[in-house]
């Protein structure tokens, strides 16, 4: 999951991607609990993990079926290449599009490729605008295997890929 999690991180605040994201975590219904002033910059995106189907594969490897959703907020939307401020509800439609744009059939090769599912608009509080995307992907989780050494004498990390 921490794999899925950085990776989607760096790839919205990639600044050759002109995505213009300001703010990623996880989500905690941080749209619902604010007034006027938003305590985080935005454009921002929240990782929410909805679902995540586990298969045994032996020897303590999982195979993970796991459904994203990215939750979207923005006041207004500046992106990168034109410069051009959006103040509208055009402007989550617009960032949207961006994210969707560099994430569907997206593979980091830590997971399997991202494939978007669903989007939707969000009613806001009059302050924000918002929209949520959902994803799936299926990746191994090598994460209880135990460390072994290699012949070299060095020891393999523990990987979730």
């Amino acid at each position: 999951m921490i794999d899925i999690y950085t990776e989607l991180e760096k790839r919205l605040k990639d600044p050759t991607l002109h995505i213009s994201i300001r703010h990623f975590d996880l989500w905690d219904n941080q749209f619902e609990n604010t007034s006027e002033t938003f305590p985080y910059p935005l454009p921002a995106v929240y990782l929410e993990i909805e679902n995540e189907e586990v298969s045994p594969l032996g020897d303590k490897v999982l195979l993970v079926q796991s459904t994203l959703r990215l939750h979207i907020g923005c006041k207004d939307y500046r992106p990168r290449k034109t410069g051009a401020k959006v103040t509208t509800g055009r402007g989550v439609l617009l960032l949207a599009t961006t994210i969707t744009k560099h994430l569907h059939g997206w593979n980091s090769g830590l997971f399997g490729t991202l494939t978007q599912t669903d989007r939707r608009t969000v009613p806001g509080n009059g302050y924000l605008y918002r929209a949520e995307q959902v994803y799936e992907t299926t990746y191994k989780d090598y994460s209880a295997c135990p460390t072994r050494k290699s012949q070299e004498g060095k020891s393999n990390e523990l990987n979730v890929r």
